[in-house]
């Protein structure tokens, strides 16, 4: 069986040592690294590149979850499997593609089953397989709650300096998740990226308008603004909608 490299992530160390010794023992697990916050985990990933990052949610600074984000947005990003003492943060743990969500204290059992559900099939395998099968979906908070809204739902998602603003019928939410990687869930889904800085629905378009001095916006049906579009984008929408 191929040898797995893991990297923990957790801010506890007596958290990290259980951990450790849960994965003692086992020959096709290797440990190659601990770290104790977020930004340790991002230097350890690049330079070690594991095939598994255990990781906390509840870290000082940035969270487990904005780094699962990042994670999932590398070229082959490791598989995350995360512990927590927050059972209600299991819907942004599937929104981070987590393969498991597992609550402290961790069982020897539960982690191991865990590991290998994360073996096969591969993130990348599994991230397509699950987009062929279903329609998309993105956790959003609605107050304490967190609930999946799924494509059909929504009209656009515009960046901003620190996430996602996600348009939908019954009103806008925030993500912490980046346009590259919904554009990457959501475009075989029906939506295009026509602007950096804009994802849409391309059902949802009313109208193609050019201004005087040549740039290009769209009417979306259920946005309150007109949408730019980019040069670069442009052929490629005019293709889309004469399908």
């Amino acid at each position: 069986m191929t040898t797995l490299d893991i990297v923990i992530a957790d801010d506890e160390p007596l958290a990290r040592s259980r951990l450790r010794r849960l994965l003692s023992g086992h020959a096709d697990l290797r440990l190659t690294g601990e770290a104790a916050c977020a930004a340790e985990l991002r230097a350890m990933v690049i330079q070690r590149a594991p095939h598994l990052v255990i990781l906390d949610i509840d870290m000082p600074g940035e969270d487990g979850l904005s780094a699962a984000h990042w994670l999932a947005e590398m070229p082959a990003p490791p598989a995350v499997i995360f512990v927590t003492a927050h059972p209600q943060f299991a819907l942004d743990a599937f929104s981070a593609q987590a393969a498991g969500y597992l609550l402290k204290p961790v069982e020897r059992d539960r982690l191991l089953a865990a590991i290998e559900a994360a073996r096969k099939p591969t993130r990348a395998s599994a991230s397509a397989l699950q987009s062929a099968i279903e329609p998309p979906r993105v956790s959003v908070s609605a107050g304490r709650r967190a609930r999946l809204l799924p494509a059909e739902d929504i009209v656009a998602f515009r960046a901003e300096d620190k996430g996602v603003t996600v348009f939908a019928r019954d009103g806008q939410y925030f993500v912490d998740e980046s346009l590259k990687n919904l554009a990457q869930r959501f475009e075989p889904a029906g939506f295009l990226r026509v602007h950096r800085a804009w994802l849409v629905a391309l059902g949802r378009i009313r109208a193609l308008e050019r201004d005087a001095v040549g740039r290009h916006w769209i009417e979306i049906a259920g946005l309150p603004e007109t949408v730019p579009v980019s040069r670069r984008q442009l052929a490629e929408l005019h293709a889309r909608l004469r399908r």
